[in-house]
């Protein structure tokens, strides 16, 4: 969350001739509702079940890069599919840039009640282990998007 998954690979995409699959995108279409309202209708369990679901059939396809929120890579099942199908790259930032980033943001189930720098260090600690698992790790912090995507290019060309 506020890495720049969105930003960078909307670019990436397309300067590789591809197209950008947004998943929570895709999942908010097919389910009718946004991811804050299946959070509070169903909770994260039935959303991760969602999540899960449409991942392995929007990873199946190909010409594409797909953008995942930061929590899909928690399920082994989601890590596994997402190496069996391309590079994983995992956008981090410092938390003080995430906290600048994603504050006023309403549409962030997991930090609805706190968006503070402890709320999202703690967050990312928890995950840490799963976000170490990518092929590449890219920190964001002052950088432009189009470096961030000359160093996903440099690091994956040999799997796209």
């Amino acid at each position: 969350m506020g890495c720049g998954k969105t930003s960078v690979g909307q670019v990436l995409a397309q300067r590789l001739g591809w197209s950008f699959v947004d998943l929570d995108q895709v999942i908010v279409q097919e389910a009718g509702r946004s991811i804050k309202e299946i959070f509070a209708a169903d909770g994260e369990p039935s959303f991760r079940e969602l999540e899960a679901k449409v991942l392995e059939r929007v990873a199946a396809g190909s010409g594409q890069v797909v953008s995942t929120g930061g929590g899909a890579v928690v399920a082994p099942a989601n890590r596994a599919v997402m190496h069996s199908h391309g590079c994983i790259v995992n956008l981090t930032a410092s938390v003080e840039t995430i906290a600048q980033r994603v504050s006023g943001d309403s549409e962030r189930p997991l930090l609805a009640d706190d968006a503070s720098v402890v709320k999202i260090r703690t967050m990312l600690e928890g995950r840490e282990a799963f976000y170490a698992d990518a092929d590449v790790r890219i920190d964001t912090t002052g950088k432009e998007i189009v470096q961030v995507v000359e160093l996903v290019l440099n690091y994956c060309k040999g799997s796209l």
